[in-house]
């Protein structure tokens, strides 16, 4: 689910430069080619939202059930340690993103295929 979201999130980061790029491209297009850019952009956005809304609707279901013990204060608790945790997290993907891109960018160029990794929940 979180490679969903990051996913997610740098499809929502990238889509401003990609529709400026689109839109530069538009000037010079036919109006054929015009129609199907924006059966594209509409397609895209529409696949996009439907992830999104499933993101949403998992992570309500899945928190629904998990927490329905906790009280209100124990949930506040929890929310704070989740964004700490949360930070420490993207604060270290970011890190190992930008040392990806700098190893990819100097050495060969081929990366391997991504492995499936294993998250720590579903451990035994």
């Amino acid at each position: 689910m979180l490679g969903k979201m990051l996913s997610t999130g740098f499809n929502l980061a990238t889509m401003p430069a990609r529709l400026a790029y689109r839109s530069v491209r538009a000037v010079a297009m036919t109006p054929a080619e015009f129609s199907e850019l924006m059966n594209e952009l509409r397609g895209a956005s529409d696949d996009v939202m439907q992830e999104i809304q499933q993101i949403m609707a998992s992570v309500d279901d899945e928190m629904g059930r998990k927490t329905a013990h906790l009280s209100n204060e124990q949930k506040q608790q929890a929310a704070l340690l989740a964004l700490d945790a949360a930070e420490k997290h993207l604060s270290m993907a970011a890190v190992n993103i930008l040392r990806a891109l700098w190893l990819a960018m100097n050495s060969d160029p081929q990366l391997p295929p991504a492995r499936r990794g294993e998250t720590i929940e579903h451990r035994r």
